[in-house]
């Protein structure tokens, strides 16, 4: 071989080299960019409960982290939003945040309803809720990552009691029906607890038919009627008798209670009545006596008659 064809050859092998190399050094330089993530902070595994104030309205808060592991601050567009547009839940948090570069921090999302919303809904019934977290360069979105979680509202429980009243007279040493009504207003079943009767002013009554009402069950936003019934014993006096029913839910613990007033007649009232009615008898004592009265007054008139004849007849005499 001449040198002149070593020398060609040389050269295209260094060539080759040289082009082989150029995409080693160029996979070299492409970096791979940090990523950043998105999750909840506050533990969302399962059915996250929400809690309630003291005056039953939800009051809450959770929380979502996002990681940064890139050399440069991150921006980004959070949006919370409730899959059923008709939940009344408020979502209060910042709508965009700055992470630091490889910075890890944690965001606060307020959660709020006084609307009553956790008495209408069931707490087996749980809500989706949807967060978005957007990188947005220059107004154009680089990417974006996304979460959700199921919450639910807790149960809460309110029975309310009543008394009807269809204008019931009760006598001494008889009895009358009352009417109950429970009506359970909160959002899951309760069941009635210690059913008691107190009784101001009316020793002698009594209150039967309380232990139907023991253990009974109550579908929310449902009513059921109770009879009970009042007894007067015959010692009880006419008097207006205060009456007091109570009830526990055994939901919450909560008594409520019904307060109302029942008049009871004394079997005197009747006699004293008899009475009054035999008195005024036409044909009783006080004709009676007006005949002996106008007896009285026919005999003295002829006595005075017979003197005066004498009288006469002696004077004609002389």
């Amino acid at each position: 071989m001449s040198w002149s064809n070593k020398v060609i050859i040389s050269i295209l092998f260094a060539s080759t080299l040289v082009v082989s190399t150029i995409p080693q050094a160029s996979a070299q330089d492409q970096v791979e960019i940090p990523s950043w993530e998105v999750g909840w902070e506050t533990n969302m595994d399962g059915v996250y409960e929400l809690e309630l104030s003291g005056d039953d309205d939800i009051l809450d808060s959770i929380e979502f982290f996002v990681a940064n592991d890139r050399m440069n601050e991150l921006n980004l567009e959070i949006t919370l939003e409730w899959v059923e547009s008709s939940i009344p839940i408020e979502l209060e948090y910042d709508e965009s945040v700055t992470i630091a570069a490889n910075e890890n921090q944690t965001f606060a999302v307020e959660i709020s309803d006084i609307t009553g919303y956790s008495f209408e809904r069931s707490p087996t019934d749980s809500m989706t809720l949807v967060l978005t977290a957007e990188e947005a360069i220059f107004d154009q979105q680089a990417s974006s990552q996304e979460i959700d979680a199921e919450l639910s509202v807790p149960s809460v429980f309110e029975l309310s009691l009543a008394s009807n009243t269809k204008g019931e007279t009760l006598y001494a040493g008889s009895s009358v029906e009352y009417q109950l009504s429970v009506t359970n207003n909160g959002n899951g079943k309760d069941v009635i607890k210690m059913p008691d009767a107190s009784i101001k002013s009316c020793p002698s009554l009594s209150v039967e038919g309380l232990d139907a009402l023991k253990d009974m069950e109550i579908e929310n936003s449902t009513t059921k009627d109770f009879l009970i019934r009042i007894a007067a014993s015959e010692s009880q006096p006419e008097r207006t008798c205060e009456v007091t029913i109570s009830i526990k839910s055994a939901g919450n613990g909560d008594i409520v209670t019904t307060v109302f007033e029942l008049m009871v007649n004394s079997n005197s009232v009747d006699d004293d009545e008899a009475n009054d009615d035999s008195s005024d008898d036409p044909n009783g004592g006080q004709d009676s006596e007006l005949v002996e009265s106008d007896t009285l007054d026919f005999v003295g008139i002829y006595e005075l008659f017979i003197i005066m004849s004498l009288a006469l007849f002696i004077v004609g005499k002389k």
